[in-house]
């Protein structure tokens, strides 16, 4: 394991690098436009265009792949990155912000791409588990180190740009200086599972679609609520990194009890406690010491962290999906990204509606309504249950790394669909 994992260390440093890149992005864009008292509403549309891109990314990245080749692709996505993140420090246009994080959205998408089917390449049956936990940690740790990085100069000016222009261009040089043989073309993705999986596990896909509405109005507007609550640049970052810290500090204890009692009781817990933590932020947010704030947002990032892993687990362990892993996963992958495109629009028009607390007011009530969907639909049948692993919201090619798509089930001949009509009078 550890001559291989050697041999893909450029490609691990590689994503290591633009992600502290992508973690500071998104935190400072948010803070910027606080900075220059950028209408909520508009603030939300423009805050979403970088989920917008990163769903055609996920959808058509890989079309640049095919014509030109990994190195080749990444090099591209990279410098759009550079070059789309440099043109947002020099002009504030709120139009021109908006297609460029579009155009980040999609590169980072094919970056993500990129990496991820190049790991799966170079993985087999015997090392993919490992693998993938690897690829995991760097994803969550990258994104958290990023947010440290927002005091090192004044987000009002230009030089934090800089800098993330600068992580964007040197994620190129490990991959430029690797020896590792590039993969082979990619084929064509499966075409995602969308109807089997809103029919045969509706909890799954609502739990996705709300860890998508949260991720979307966290990640880009709680830096906002913090300066909102009298943080400075310093408590907004350590406010960011407490979230995403945390959300990888309860990924373990969570997914090991899923696997003993189930996904639907751990859902109804995550999203009950999620909902009481995000309740409680928005009423004492601003009056509570900064160390218990800090405490809160690490907790509720730990619970709202597994929303995502826990649907793709619970889709996975239908008996009667209908389709393979990968398409399953394929189609949550792009319910998440369309419900954290439209989230920040959302969000942005409660804040302006109701002030700073609406946002985790509204996060509050998504995970509530996940936390009663999931008593609702406690019935709802599960088959031979597989382990539960930590997922990164990135590209389908990352559910062809999971080891779940490489169980002898999963290559089992596909199993006929119920109808709509059989599977409500079971479940009633």
């Amino acid at each position: 394991m550890r001559q291989f994992l050697v041999s893909i260390i450029a490609l691990l440093t590689s994503v290591a690098v633009m992600l502290i890149g992508t973690g500071l992005m998104g935190t400072l864009v948010s803070v910027r436009l606080n900075f220059e008292a950028v209408d909520p509403q508009v603030k939300g549309v423009i805050l979403a265009a970088y989920y917008v891109g990163l769903v055609a990314g996920s959808q058509w990245a890989g079309r640049v792949i095919r014509h030109v080749g990994h190195i080749r692709a990444f090099a591209i996505f990279a410098a759009t990155c550079t070059a789309a993140v440099l043109i947002q420090g020099l002009y504030l246009l709120p139009l021109a912000w908006f297609v460029l994080r579009i155009l980040i959205g999609f590169s980072i998408a094919g970056i993500y791409m990129v990496v991820e089917s190049w790991l799966n390449e170079r993985a087999d049956s015997a090392n993919r588990g490992r693998v993938f936990s690897v690829y995991q940690v760097i994803s969550y740790l990258g994104l958290g180190a990023g947010q440290l990085l927002l005091p090192v100069r004044d987000p009002a000016g230009t030089e934090l740009f800089m800098v993330v222009a600068v992580l964007f261009a040197l994620c190129l040089i490990p991959v430029a200086l690797s020896r590792a043989s590039s993969p082979p073309e990619p084929a064509p993705h499966r075409p995602m599972a969308l109807v089997a999986t809103l029919m045969a596990s509706p909890l799954a896909a609502w739990t996705c679609i709300a860890s998508g509405l949260m991720s979307g109005a966290l990640f880009t507007l709680a830096p906002a609520f913090g300066l909102r609550i009298g943080l400075d640049v310093n408590g907004v970052a350590l406010l960011m990194a407490s979230l995403i810290f945390g959300g990888i500090v309860l990924q373990w204890p969570i997914g090991h009890l899923s696997d003993r009692v189930g996904r639907q009781p751990m859902i109804l817990i995550s999203g009950s406690a999620s909902a009481l933590l995000a309740l409680g932020i928005a009423l004492l947010g601003g009056t509570a010491p900064v160390w218990l704030l800090l405490t809160t947002i690490a907790v509720f990032g730990g619970f709202a962290f597994t929303f995502y892993p826990l649907a793709v687990a619970q889709a996975n362990d239908r008996e009667t999906t209908g389709t393979d892993f990968v398409a399953i996963a394929a189609a949550l992958l792009f319910l998440w990204g369309v419900a954290a495109a439209g989230s920040p629009v959302v969000a942005g028009w409660i804040i302006a509606l109701i002030g700073g607390p609406g946002l985790f007011l509204y996060v509050a009530a998504i995970a509530a309504v996940t936390g009663i969907s999931a008593w609702l639909l406690r019935n709802e049948r599960t088959g031979t249950q597989g382990p539960y692993r930590t997922m990164s919201r990135t590209t389908p090619v990352i559910h062809e790394l999971d080891p779940r798509a490489h169980t002898e089930d999963a290559l089992q001949p596909p199993k006929s669909l119920p109808d709509a009509t059989s599977s409500a009078d079971e479940d009633t």
